[in-house]
């Protein structure tokens, strides 16, 4: 039995790293420019109160920021929108800080860094902050979590028939787990979309779920080391293969979904 076909358009695009801070800027690096001097800090999204603000982890702060990008280039209320947020590792600092209080005397946890520490915290600081009441998903599933996030997405999309917000985000790894876990780039990348027949402007995305079990991560076009090494070892940052042909819209990539399926994505202006 042939596989159904999913279709949406991506109106809006926000992304955040170590040396860009918005999609345009990575587009630039995608494109060959040089990396800047110095790596930025870290995003202060102006959507969370600044109390908050101080509080929130960078996890937090990054799918917040390319989120709010997203929307901001979508043109629409981000309380309108359902959402899905995913990172492959999720907090690994505070994972890390967690066991070890847990495994001290004292055994003492701070309740803000444990309330931080649940991995749908950037969905509930997006959803308090732009007042939504829309359903808020969150999602983990390491290296396969980009082409799992987006096969929710489409699923939704399709079925509700209602635009969507997908962010995508990963933090450099606590240094007590960079010998299992390489990642040491922050990254967020986030999509608004919409069904495919709405009355918009975007690119047109069609996806469909196929058996394969050979399948690998595609190569980029990309010869940055950086956008390179962003790519291998950051999980969020597989969703680099999509950027690629949301700017070079011909052919068509396949991700791995699981052992046994594969998904793949074409695009069109």
């Amino acid at each position: 039995m042939q596989a159904k076909e999913l279709k949406c358009k991506i109106v809006g695009v926000g992304a955040w790293g170590s040396y860009f801070e918005n999609w345009q800027g990575l587009q630039a690096l995608l494109n060959g420019a040089a990396l800047p001097e110095t790596k930025l800090k870290g995003p202060k999204p102006g959507i969370i109160p600044a109390n908050e603000r101080r509080r929130a982890p960078l996890p937090v702060r990054l799918a917040v920021e390319s989120s709010w990008q997203a929307t901001k280039e979508a043109g629409v209320e981000p309380n309108t929108l359902t959402c899905v947020f995913v990172s492959g590792l999720g907090d690994t600092d505070l994972t890390d800080y967690m066991c070890k209080t847990l495994a001290s005397e004292h055994k003492e946890l701070s309740p803000t860094k444990f309330h931080n520490s649940v991995h749908n915290a950037p969905a509930g600081y997006w959803t308090i902050s732009t007042g939504t009441m829309c359903a808020a998903n969150s999602v983990a599933g390491y290296e396969a979590s980009v082409s799992l996030t987006l096969l929710e997405a489409m699923i939704q999309c399709e079925t509700e028939h209602s635009p969507m917000l997908l962010t995508f985000y990963d933090a450099p790894v606590a240094d007590i787990l960079t010998p299992v876990l390489a990642n040491q780039e922050t990254f967020a990348f986030s999509l608004v979309v919409f069904p495919h027949d709405a009355n918009v402007q975007g690119q047109l995305v069609t996806a469909r779920v196929k058996q394969d079990e050979q399948a690998t991560w595609p190569a980029l076009r990309s010869n940055s080391d950086y956008i390179g090494q962003l790519y291998a070892k950051n999980p969020a940052a597989k969703v680099l293969c999509l950027a690629e042909l949301l700017k070079h819209p011909e052919g068509q990539i396949v991700m791995p979904l699981s052992s046994g399926t594969a998904l793949t994505i074409s695009c069109e202006e």
